[in-house]
């Protein structure tokens, strides 16, 4: 896992302005119900609604779905995303803005990845434009 997180580390280290050089998150692989409740959600039929894959807990752990497969572009995409949360904290990103903007950037960032490694899968324009709105409010 070391070696994943290194290269995705060093492909942020590239595309962007952040500095990367941190020490690496650990890496949990846990069910979705741990997950939820590691995230603060505890109605079961809440945590199956958000599909959660994975979050940054902002104490050096990133969550991801006990189906993650790191051979996998699409779940490592999920990675980079969470990735890029974490160096957004890391960075001192996560102070004064929204977490709209925030998690724009990520999506952005994963698509990129995605583009990059022949993914097809984008996110959708809509959700990037309703995140980035209700910083507006």
């Amino acid at each position: 896992m070391d070696v994943l997180l290194l290269s995705l580390i060093a492909w942020l280290n590239l595309y962007t302005e952040y500095d990367t050089r941190v020490e690496l998150p650990n890496i949990v692989i846990t069910d979705q119900a741990n997950m939820c409740r590691q995230y603060g959600i505890h109605d079961k039929g809440t945590c199956e609604a958000t599909n959660l894959r994975g979050f940054y807990n902002k104490k050096l752990t990133i969550y991801l779905n006990a189906d993650f497969d790191r051979n996998d572009a699409v779940d490592q995409s999920r990675l980079m995303h969470e990735l890029v949360h974490f160096i957004q904290w890391h960075n001192g990103s996560d102070k004064g803005a929204c977490w709209g903007q925030l998690e724009v950037e990520a999506y952005t960032l994963q698509d990129e990845w995605g583009t990059q490694h022949d993914l097809s899968q984008t996110t959708d324009p809509f959700k990037l434009i309703m995140l980035d709105a209700a910083c507006d409010v």
